[in-house]
């Protein structure tokens, strides 16, 4: 293939020849197309090879070829991101490649012609998200969404936010049907989800509420109910660590309402529980705790997403701990904790957030009865894990848990002044990566 020429090229091929060679119905931006790509002595085949050197993620070869045809016929304009592929393989600008130049001059009959709006309906059937683009962001999203189970926070929420730009860009600029606009709606909204809710496991709490708003108009564009309901679940727990408790509860509630028979609709009922819980109503916790275990007893099709937005045994053991160490009941919370790591030696796929926060859990339990060796052996593997994965949920409870022993009724026992040491060591360590960080 010939190599690319500059701006010199572009300047010969003015404008003044783009009219002349242009007939009357093909615009000047698909004239200059066929212009630059002939000028380098390219056929077709090797303006798709181009394309494809320059973005490896394009459709295959025979679809981006019938593109190439379609763009140079004139019958719809290439989206933002082919005009800017065409417009690095031409060396050339986007805004000159592409300027519509002036309109022609309207004919004399008000009549519509057949050619127009033949041209009018093969744009309206073009698209520039087909199959392949809609399956590559949503299986993007679905991959982050996994990923987060067991990699740290950062390198997957810099990915997150660029494939959020690409997929803005593509809904704000593009085209695409009814049916492929909602599809990307769809998959914008749970990747909004995604960030809202890594950016409040790294404290970002603004980001997370921006984020898990506009999950909610995206969810709403889209009209899906698993992705209303995973919306809601972000913007709950967003609440919840904002200590908007009942505001916290009621979004859980209202997923819970519309979400189908998956396990999202099992973890919406646990955030509201654990929202119950934390304002000490444990009524209302216990009655959230019974809609969980139904839900999870009616689901009937699996998670839109899965990964961190799916809720195995082991998570729902984890929020039912929680409520049983509010009520302070510690043989329930003991019970519920070796249940939810149970789960884990069984198999199940295991986040380490949520591993995490069943240990601190079952530390805390072990505390309620006085079982200092107990509780500092259930909390040592949190307190060893990499700063990368001390997230601000997990971080929060194990300070918890410090404050806890710093109660008078604590002080004598060694296991428990040795545990409280380890967790003020954890809290430098944390400060100290915190400033290099800033």
């Amino acid at each position: 293939m010939g190599g690319t020429r500059g701006h010199d090229m572009s300047a010969v091929l003015s404008e003044k020849r783009d009219h002349a060679m242009s007939p009357p119905d093909i615009p000047l931006w698909a004239v200059r197309l066929r212009t630059e790509r002939e000028a380098r002595l390219w056929d077709i085949p090797d303006m798709m090879r181009e394309l494809h050197r320059l973005a490896a993620d394009l459709p295959d070869s025979a679809t981006l070829i019938r593109m190439i045809r379609k763009w140079e016929a004139g019958q719809h304009l290439p989206g933002p991101r082919y005009q800017l592929l065409y417009s690095r393989a031409f060396g050339t600008s986007r805004d000159r490649l592409f300027a519509q130049g002036p309109l022609p001059a309207l004919a004399a009959s008000a009549t519509m012609s057949a050619g127009e709006v033949t041209r009018f309906g093969a744009w309206a059937e073009a698209s520039d998200a087909g199959p392949a683009t809609l399956a590559y962001y949503a299986s993007a999203v679905t991959r982050l969404a996994r990923d987060y189970l067991d990699q740290p926070p950062a390198p997957l929420l810099c990915a997150a936010v660029e494939l959020a730009r690409d997929l803005f860009a593509l809904l704000q600029d593009g085209h695409q049907r009814l049916d492929q606009r909602r599809q990307l709606y769809a998959t914008a909204a749970n990747l909004c989800a995604f960030i809202a809710w890594v950016t409040g496991d790294v404290g970002r709490v603004r980001d997370a509420e921006a984020h898990a708003r506009t999950a909610v108009v995206l969810a709403d564009q889209a009209d899906i109910p698993a992705t209303r309901a995973l919306a809601f679940s972000v913007q709950s727990k967003t609440a919840f660590w904002d200590r908007h408790q009942r505001q916290a509860a009621a979004l859980a509630r209202q997923g819970f309402e519309c979400s189908p028979n998956d396990t999202m609709k099992v973890f919406l009922a646990l955030q509201e529980a654990d929202a119950w819980q934390e304002l000490g109503d444990i009524p209302h916790a216990l009655r959230a705790l019974r809609d969980a275990e139904r839900a999870r007893a009616a689901i009937t099709q699996p998670d839109e997403l899965g990964g961190l937005f799916s809720c195995g045994m082991a998570r729902q053991s984890n929020y039912t701990m929680t409520v049983h160490l509010r009520a302070a009941d510690a043989g329930q919370a003991v019970a519920a904790a070796e249940q939810a790591l149970d789960a884990y030696r069984q198999g199940e796929e295991q986040a380490y957030g949520t591993w995490a926060q069943i240990h601190i859990g079952l530390a805390h339990a072990h505390l309620i009865a006085r079982e200092f060796e107990a509780a500092q052996a259930a909390l040592i593997p949190v307190l060893d894990e990499p700063a990368e994965r001390r997230l601000v949920p997990v971080v929060t409870r194990v300070l918890e848990i410090g404050d806890l022993l710093a109660q008078s009724r604590y002080r004598r026992d060694p296991y428990a002044r040795s545990l409280r040491e380890q967790i003020d060591n954890y809290r430098v360590a944390g400060q100290s990566t915190e400033r290099r960080d800033t």
